[in-house]
């Protein structure tokens, strides 16, 4: 089965070279090209996954590789119903590198055979394990938009007004589209962090205990839920609020890919 998500990511490479393309040359066949071009990566990742559980009898991801296939998944998915409502091909320059990125590795170590955890197996975990990978997803997509963001600032600012001026939305949407996406990663996490600690009591014995992995998701979801109340009520908007979901993203990749590079703690070096 691992041949498909081989040929899914030879259709995310194609995506993102259009999507680079279509950046210089703002043609609109170039950009349905590639999202017709995601849009069956995305069919093959999901055979692939749906086989995976059946084959499995739950959620099929027990190590690094499957975790990164898994979150390149979402966030192709993530990606096509923004570009559905919001009809902003131009953001796929940022995201379909992110998703090349994230599979090259998952590619790469596709043959690895982790060990699978007594915990992953327990009903209503795969929900669990949806979710939390859902908010990193909406987390890297909120991120994309906040490097748009940034360098189509960096342009109106210094009265540069090159291709990407030309080519991108209005800083405003830049920054609400980066806030939508930014609040329903919140939620996702936060739901997380709650049926986390449910999980945890029944796999552990304890609803919290100070886990690395834990331990850096609560600063990351500490990080968000500041970002929401400056958003709320002190108005921050811009720059600072780009930076900070940067920030927030970047502390919650560390926790996912920690797991592997240093193995300690409660979760191993997996995703236990």
């Amino acid at each position: 089965m691992t041949h498909l998500l081989s040929f899914a990511s030879h259709f995310y490479l194609f995506a993102a070279i259009l999507y680079v393309i279509y950046l210089v040359k703002s043609h609109p066949r170039i950009a349905q090209v590639g999202r017709l071009s995601l849009a069956v990566g995305f069919t093959l990742q999901t055979v692939l996954i749906v086989r995976s559980f059946l084959g499995y009898g739950y959620t099929p991801i027990s190590n690094l590789a499957e975790g990164l296939s898994f979150l390149g998944w979402l966030l192709v998915g993530g990606f096509l119903i923004v570009e559905r409502f919001y009809h902003l091909p131009i953001i796929g320059t940022f995201i379909t590198p992110l998703v090349v990125g994230v599979l090259l590795p998952a590619v790469l170590l596709r043959d690895e055979q982790g060990h699978v955890a007594n915990a992953i197996k327990i009903p209503g975990m795969p929900v669990h394990i949806f979710i939390a990978f859902a908010g990193i997803a909406a987390f890297a997509l909120a991120t994309g938009v906040s490097v748009a963001y940034l360098l189509m600032e960096r342009q109106v600012k210094g009265k540069k007004f090159g291709v990407l001026f030309s080519r991108l939305p209005s800083l405003e949407v830049l920054d609400e589209l980066s806030d939508k996406l930014m609040r329903w990663g919140f939620v996702a996490l936060s739901i997380t962090m709650i049926s986390g600690s449910i999980f945890a009591h029944r796999a552990w014995g304890d609803y919290w205990r100070w886990d690395p992995k834990l331990t850096l998701s609560l600063v990351g979801w500490l990080v968000y839920a500041a970002l929401v109340h400056a958003r709320l009520f002190a108005g921050w908007r811009g720059r600072r609020a780009a930076f900070l979901t940067m920030v927030g993203f970047v502390i919650l990749f560390g926790s996912f890919v920690g797991l592997r590079l240093f193995p300690t703690g409660l979760h191993g070096g997996d995703f236990q």
